[in-house]
């Protein structure tokens, strides 16, 4: 394999086997450039408020949820406070007493 690529380098010498036409690079990149940069500013806002979407929406959805467990204890708290409310309460009458209503309630 060295021996071909030594005969292929001594045929072509020095010079180059390829050509570009003159100012080839210069119109590229000006032309080019344009491109990129129109490229380049779309799609990075677009993703940045996708972004921003997309974390909007999932504090929306954790308060959401957050709120409603909140309520869903709050609302079992309270019923099992005026459970203990009203033993509480009947705890703290005499029966001597609670009898001595229960009678006089009927009796007009």
């Amino acid at each position: 394999m060295t021996e071909n690529s030594g005969k292929i380098l001594q045929k072509i010498g020095n010079r180059t086997p390829f050509s570009v036409p003159e100012g080839y690079f210069e119109q590229f990149a000006g032309g080019i450039m344009p491109f990129i940069s129109a490229q380049n500013k779309r799609p990075a806002r677009i993703f940045e408020m996708r972004r921003w979407f997309v974390a909007a929406a999932a504090m929306a959805l954790l308060i959401s949820v957050g709120f409603m467990s909140y309520r869903s204890y709050e609302k079992y708290q309270i019923a099992e406070n005026q459970d203990n409310y009203e033993t509480y309460l009947m705890s703290q009458i005499d029966n001597n007493n609670l009898m001595e209503y229960y009678f006089t309630s009927y009796d007009e």
